[in-house]
């Protein structure tokens, strides 16, 4: 009897920690969207959430410890109940990682049916589905305003994903396609037209009165230094390849005495004659120079900190450089704005 009695007891408690009939919580929509955040909301209160998953039948999420500082604290709902496990390092307290913990009403639960809708839109690939989603504030962002975003993966029919990040309303915010999806096909990234392209991204993306310091760009990305849109006053650098644009995370350990400053910033709408028919008679100009036939131009630098110039010489320059084909011998020639040559070296 005892023991009839207990597997009874252990049966039952099993009926009630996994409901027999659980959602899919990334299919279905009928599940209590704002209930699960209510019961969230009572245990977290006012600590600042990291992160949050959903998969197929739980939730979890990551918050700051009621108590110390240094913790963190993960939470679970498997939809019957919240339940508080152990404690972490909280590596955001310590300045490290890529992310900034946000109130957890920031994003709201109850619209998740539009922020899945959109991502499977965004996607655009028939049959797809979503395998996970995530949300945090990231910090590597582009924008001016720190948002958390959900951050959707979308798997194909042939198992390759993807991802979709958008706003707590569903404003699709960025899109990756699975590796050797079919995207937008640019000309060899040092083609006139193609730089002419990267710097109307650049416009697209920070707007034409942002302040610029470098933009250097070679033959597979470009790598921009800027002052910070989040942090005005500051710098950052930006990665930026045929894809995206994103943050960089790495600096160097001590400060680049040759890193240009914010007194000589210049603007994308400084850049105006620099278009395809400027950039592709710089290039022709600059093989010319060099007198060797076989070289060609392999980076362009636009700054006003070039090594040669005195500090009271502020001209905004694109420096075009050159190599032959042993990548060892080379050359450059800066230009400023009007295609006037300001410096010269040759192999």
């Amino acid at each position: 009897m005892y023991r009839l009695r207990l597997a009874y007891l252990t049966t039952a408690f099993a009926a009630l920690a996994f409901p027999a009939h659980a959602a899919n919580l990334l299919v279905d929509n009928a599940w209590p969207m704002a209930g699960a955040q209510g019961e969230f909301a009572n245990l977290i209160r006012s600590d600042l959430v990291h992160e949050i998953t959903i998969d197929a039948d739980t939730i979890r999420i990551t918050a700051d410890h009621p108590t110390d500082a240094e913790q963190t604290v993960d939470y679970s709902w498997d939809q019957s109940e919240v339940r508080r496990s152990g404690s972490f390092v909280n590596f955001s307290a310590l300045g490290m990682g890529d992310t900034k913990p946000f109130a957890l009403d920031q994003l709201q639960f109850d619209k998740l049916p539009e922020v899945k809708a959109a991502a499977i839109a965004a996607f655009a690939t028939p049959g797809s589905r979503i395998v996970e989603i995530e949300a945090s504030q990231p910090t590597t962002r582009t924008s001016k305003k720190l948002l958390p975003l959900w951050e959707v993966t979308v798997s194909t029919n042939s198992d390759k994903t993807g991802t979709v990040w958008l706003t707590a309303l569903g404003q699709v915010v960025d899109v990756e396609l699975p590796e050797g999806s079919a995207t937008a096909t640019l000309g060899p990234w040092l083609a006139p037209a193609t730089v002419e392209n990267t710097l109307a991204r650049l416009a697209e993306e920070f707007g034409s009165d942002a302040n610029f310091l470098e933009i250097m760009i070679d033959d597979t990305k470009a790598l921009i230094t800027m002052e910070d849109p989040q942090n005005p006053g500051d710098t950052a650098e930006f990665y930026m390849d045929a894809e995206k644009i994103t943050r960089s995370s790495s600096s160097m350990p001590m400060p680049d005495p040759f890193a240009p400053t914010l007194d000589r910033a210049f603007t994308l709408a400084d850049l105006e004659n620099l278009d395809t028919a400027r950039l592709t008679d710089l290039e022709a100009r600059t093989i010319a120079r060099m007198d060797m036939p076989d070289m060609t131009v392999f980076r362009y630098t636009i700054s006003r900190n070039t090594l040669f110039m005195t500090p009271e010489d502020d001209r905004l320059l694109v420096e075009v450089r050159a190599e032959a084909p042993d990548q060892w011998t080379g050359g450059r020639v800066a230009y400023d704005m009007d295609g006037n040559e300001a410096d010269v070296v040759l192999p």
